[in-house]
């Protein structure tokens, strides 16, 4: 027992001297992680599709990491072509601007209570050039280069850790049944006849926040956008794109729409503006308060406040991948006290 009790914090060690080495690419690593697991049981079936040797080895975790690859790849570049598009339509909006002032929505004066006085400070502050310049000075071309060239840096790097999160994928899948049959094997040594059940917890745990956040998210950024569509936003594409990616986040949806809503008023369109707002929380409210809540809670079998609390842990502490390795970590924890509770009961 001593000897075994020595080999598990010896090996305890040794991982907290491969996690600081390996800091620098450890999200990516993480990421990996996450979708073996998430990605793990459509994988088997395409695995199990042909019987050839070289398919089982090298043709399907090839070719499914690539697939994967794409499926990540394709939207986020759509999403950098629309923000550059973006980009570009706002710096010609802010020379407009420079020469002509930021004229008056016409919706501001009607504002009850606060429109006489927003629309004084408007006039003396953005309706004549000389005060957009000043409002509109850290912004030009020079210091478009600045950010360009930070921003060149950061896209590099983080190519970098997808290259090593798609090539850390490939050999997970590859070694995928080996390697389940080796976790399980450390999970019994370390916690004993728990070990299978904290496993079996974490993998539901995952599923559950991928079917719960990102799926539902989409979802929700898509139902939203058709708002978008309806009351007639300018870049509507671009508003629904943003609005999925924020609706990953619980309650991050709200930027969204609410921005696109201030939007609409800046245009005079007051009513749909507030049949925006009221849509959008609506489909927030049934998605993090119904939805959510079964999808990912009933998954792992723990509360939902545990999983939230996870989910914005994870994300202060490890940024997006850490909106799955905090429930992961908190399913653990469950199965961990429940096993307790019950032996002392016992």
């Amino acid at each position: 027992m001593f000897q075994i009790s020595a080999t598990v914090a010896a090996s305890g060690a040794l991982a907290l001297c491969l996690i600081f080495v390996l800091q620098e690419i450890l999200p990516a690593l993480l990421w990996a992680g996450v979708l073996y697991i998430a990605l793990w049981p459509g994988y088997a079936r395409f695995h199990d599709w042909r019987a050839s040797r070289l398919w089982r080895c090298m043709g399907a975790p090839m070719l499914f990491t690539a697939l994967v690859g794409l499926i990540v790849a394709a939207p986020v570049a759509l999403a950098a072509l629309e923000v550059a598009r973006e980009a570009r339509d706002a710096m010609g909006w802010i020379e407009g601007a420079r020469h002509s002032g930021v004229p008056l929505p016409a919706v501001i004066s009607q504002l009850p209570w606060v429109g006489l006085r927003m629309a004084a400070w408007w006039q003396s502050n953005l309706s004549n050039p000389s005060d957009a310049t000043n409002l509109f000075r850290e912004v030009g071309p020079a210091q478009l280069m600045g950010l360009t060239r930070s921003l060149g840096a950061e896209i590099l790097h983080r190519i970098l850790l997808f290259v090593v999160t798609l090539t850390t994928l490939f050999f997970l899948f590859r070694e995928g049944r080996s390697l389940r049959t080796s976790f399980l094997k450390l999970g019994e040594t370390i916690f004993g006849a728990r070990g299978a059940p904290i496993g079996h917890h974490v993998v539901e745990a995952i599923h559950g926040t991928v079917d719960g956040l990102v799926l539902v998210g989409l979802a929700e950024g898509a139902v939203i956008g058709a708002g978008y569509w309806v009351t007639g936003v300018p870049h509507a594409f671009a508003f629904a794109i943003a609005t999925s990616v924020l609706a990953i986040i619980p309650f991050g949806a709200p930027l969204a729409f609410c921005f696109a809503a201030i939007f609409l008023l800046g245009i005079g369109r007051m009513m749909s503006a507030l049949f925006l707002v009221g849509f959008g929380f609506l489909v927030v409210f049934v998605t993090d308060h119904i939805v959510r809540p079964i999808l990912i809670g009933g998954a792992s079998r723990i509360p939902f406040l545990l999983v939230l609390l996870g989910i914005l842990g994870g994300i202060s502490s490890l940024g997006l991948v850490g909106l799955f390795v905090g429930p992961a970590l908190m399913a653990m924890l469950m199965t961990i006290w429940r096993d307790i509770a019950k032996y002392n009961r016992a």
